[in-house]
């Protein structure tokens, strides 16, 4: 299982610099990089939490109409195809687990290239709880027909460590799209393709 942002998709730019606009024209006022950067793999309603707004849900509505148009202009990071393939090849089903709501996954997923290569997208309106708790991935797993301990699940941010805990799964922390390496997880992968030795598998 994999997040989106920041961890299949090198999306971060695009978002802080959409964020940054949105803030802006919305009350919210000028952050440094590094605190723009702390909201991202966090659920709409942190805006409030982590930014002086006069009304969270207008950032955010602001915050997706201004990074609509540069959504198309987002890559996969390097070697994502391939571990993705290598996965595939190995008769491994392969899933999502976003915070993005159901309507914003399929807006934006498949200008990406990647759909084919997946089984199950599991939104942040598919579950009654999201990341951080573990209801995605018990989601993830009873579609699979396996238990959520034999799950891998791949993000860059603290909730997606989290959630995979909770569901007793595996974490690895998508080191080539984090902000910070410290965060708790069972794997470090340092490249998408270090990511199939975890699984047992090659890049042949």
């Amino acid at each position: 299982m994999f997040d989106i942002d920041a961890c299949l998709i090198d999306s971060a730019p695009n978002l802080i610099l959409s964020l940054d606009r949105a803030l802006a024209d919305t009350g919210g006022g000028r952050y440094p990089e590094a605190d723009l950067r702390k909201m991202l793999g966090r659920p709409g309603h942190a805006l409030g939490e982590m930014f002086d707004l006069p009304d969270w849900r207008r950032t955010l509505e602001v915050w997706s109409d201004y990074y609509a148009p540069l959504a198309a202009l987002n890559k996969p990071f390097d070697g994502i195809e391939r571990l993705l393939a290598a996965i595939r090849s190995a008769g491994l089903s392969l899933g999502v687990a976003t915070l993005q709501g159901r309507e914003l996954y399929l807006e934006h997923f498949h200008k990406y290239g990647l759909t084919p290569y997946f089984d199950l997208a599991v939104c942040a309106d598919d579950v009654a709880h999201p990341k951080p708790a573990a209801d995605p991935l018990l989601f993830a797993a009873e579609r699979f027909g396996i238990s959520p301990g034999e799950i891998l699940f791949l993000g860059d941010a603290p909730y997606d460590m989290q959630c995979a805990r909770a569901a007793g799964a595996s974490g690895a922390l998508a080191v080539w799209g984090t902000a910070d390496r410290t965060i708790p997880a069972d794997y470090y992968p340092e490249t998408p393709l270090d990511v199939l030795p975890i699984l047992g598998l090659t890049d042949e």
